[in-house]
């Protein structure tokens, strides 16, 4: 099995709310800005085999450049899962999120 890169811009024209979208960020930078769709698995948690995804679904992994991505998508492919990869990522995405400015 082998995981395909999905260009951004492609990405962009994809109807995002009815897409299972993964954003392998750190906590905090999902939850400073994320795509409304996605959930967060950190890549730690990736990396550590923490996270139950339902084999029969079709996903989209995302980061804010692409490193993060690219080694959970490897690792999803090796559990059975079918994904794609979007690159480069949220550096120049240019869709819908939700921003958190609580922070301010």
């Amino acid at each position: 099995m082998a995981f395909n890169i999905l260009s951004l811009a492609a990405f962009e024209q994809l109807a995002i709310s009815e897409l299972k979208v993964i954003d392998v960020r750190p906590r905090e930078q999902f939850e400073s800005c994320h795509i409304p769709t996605a959930v967060n698995i950190p890549i730690d948690d990736v990396e550590e085999g923490k996270f139950a995804l339902d084999a029969k679904q079709h996903y989209y992994v995302i980061c804010r450049t692409t490193n993060k991505a690219y080694r959970a998508s490897h690792i999803f492919d090796q559990a059975g899962l079918s994904i794609e990869m979007v690159a480069p990522g949220m550096i120049n995405y240019q869709g819908d999120i939700i921003r958190n400015n609580d922070n301010d």
